[in-house]
């Protein structure tokens, strides 16, 4: 599931989307001044990539990443094995399937399960998936589905998703490359049936974010694409139009200039390097389609060897930049904001608490497209530094040591959640100025920490990814090249 897709968000982005497309109009693609040449690999960038771990980092970083397994493994629908999208909810969202299926080999190489169980448990979500063709149009699965059965849930608004179809076959890659058999066969299955063209929108010729069944449940009956597309070069559109690129079936796949044609726009923040902006600025839509693509290897990309005129980008160098950035801002906020210090920050969407009550947080943060700064009273969720520990290992683990020792009045944890006792490491937010932490976890939070925290201790989910066939013919096609030494 999308963060920024949710069903209770949907009103907000179509909002947020229109104030993109006026400042896009008012400002171009420039935060503001000329534009920069492209974005290149920094010294910084190449020591934040020999950073090494401490022993004591390395103990840290195994129990966060046992923590998000514990809820990958136990908080999941039966017969399906789906994992749960919240920890108190009754649907699965197929992006944190996607997660969860890339955790499985971890979890076997940290030998907190065998391999004949990480590989029952992929079989068995990879069979359902298959059985279940109520869930798919085109080959592109459905957002959200019934955590137990893996069918329609009928209380919410239906939809075949690009995005969380695009989390969900990314999702199911590693594991193909490290299981293999019935496995990969699967999952050649999910890529070969995945037919990007049939939600092409003709008037722009972008991907449309899905389809409407017309009576909320009919794959096969009359319905309509989703009025708004995916065109600006985040995160979440990355990893689309990259697994739409390295289609098998040339009828299904797109072009790869389609990638290209994204727009690239600069944003910059008081002096520091200027980078490819999202539309709300917070972490995950710069690390998401990291989980699985190693842009840490990859150059700078070329639009024009597409006829496309933008700037050359390495996303990786980009990421880092706009996660120095958020950083900054929250430390800025701390006056405001008691939650925020030096290792204390990070706001992403989570469940959090609104006016008292629990609530799904959408926070944004400038510089954006969107140019908004909406803090949501200066929540944190773990997850966000823990995802950037690709890009900032040591202020991440900084960071989630410093969430690991708050405490409340009493003098217990605050976030922590011993995995050794059976708790998923952090709860999903927290804010000491309502001295309280959201005690619920959400599967596409906990994902790409685990993730993360693995890629940046050993490249593990990047190297079965990018061995995979898909991904090897999107590199090719993309003529994407390795980072020059």
């Amino acid at each position: 599931m999308s963060h920024r897709r949710r069903g209770a968000v949907r009103p907000w982005l179509a909002v947020c989307l229109t104030a993109a497309a006026a400042v896009a109009a008012t400002h171009g693609s420039v935060g503001f001044g000329d534009e920069p040449s492209g974005v290149f690999r920094s010294d910084e960038t190449r020591r934040a990539v020999a950073y090494q771990f401490t022993a004591e980092d390395e103990r840290l970083l195994d129990e966060v990443q046992r923590g998000c397994f514990n809820y990958l493994w136990n908080e999941v629908g039966w017969p399906s094995g789906f994992a749960k999208d919240r920890r108190t909810a009754s649907v699965a969202s197929l992006a944190g399937v996607g997660f969860q299926l890339s955790a499985l080999p971890i979890a076997v190489e940290r030998g907190w399960i065998s391999r004949a169980q990480g590989e029952a448990w992929a079989l068995r979500i990879l069979r359902t998936l298959r059985e279940r063709t109520d869930i798919r149009r085109e080959g592109i699965y459905f957002h959200f589905v019934q955590a137990d059965s893996g069918g329609f849930y009928p209380p919410f608004k239906n939809e075949a998703s690009t995005v969380d179809h695009s989390l969900l076959l990314a999702g199911v890659m590693p594991a193909a490359v490290y299981f293999g058999g019935e496995t990969a066969r699967l999952v050649d299955e999910i890529a070969q049936e995945s037919n990007w063209r049939a939600f092409i929108k003709p008037d722009d010729g972008f991907l449309s974010m899905g389809w409407w069944p017309a009576d909320n449940k009919s794959v096969d009956g009359p319905g309509e694409l989703i009025p708004r597309t995916w065109h600006v070069a985040s995160d979440e559109e990355r990893i689309i139009y990259f697994l739409a690129a390295g289609g098998e079936n040339p009828e299904f796949a797109l072009p790869p200039k389609d990638y290209f044609r994204l727009e690239r726009q600069f944003r910059e923040h008081e002096g520091q390097p200027p980078f490819i902006a999202s539309p709300t600025g917070t972490p995950f839509t710069y690390c998401f389609s990291h989980c699985w693509i190693n842009y840490r290897a990859l150059g700078a990309d070329d639009p024009q060897k597409f006829g496309v005129e933008a700037p050359r980008v390495d996303w990786f160098e980009n990421s880092r930049r706009a996660l120095v950035v958020h950083r900054a801002r929250c430390i800025e906020m701390a006056g405001r904001y008691k939650t925020f210090a030096a290792d204390r920050w990070g706001v992403s969407p989570c469940m959090g608490f609104e006016n008292g009550r629990e609530n799904y947080l959408v926070p944004e943060t400038k510089p954006s497209l969107f140019d908004k700064d909406e803090w949501q009273d200066g929540t944190v969720a773990p997850y966000a530094a823990g995802s950037a520990i690709m890009f900032m290992p040591e202020e991440s683990v900084a960071a989630l040591r410093a969430y690991r020792e708050l405490q409340n009045d009493l003098g217990a944890p605050l976030v922590w959640r011993d995995p050794s006792h059976g708790g998923y490491a952090f709860a999903d937010s927290f804010n000491l100025d309502q001295n309280k932490a959201c005690d619920d976890n959400v599967s596409i939070d906990v994902g790409p920490m685990i993730l993360a925290i693995e890629n940046a201790r050993t490249g593990l989910v990047w190297e079965l990814f990018m061995k995979h066939p898909l991904a090897k013919r999107a590199v090719e096609r993309l003529k994407l090249e390795p980072l020059k030494k």
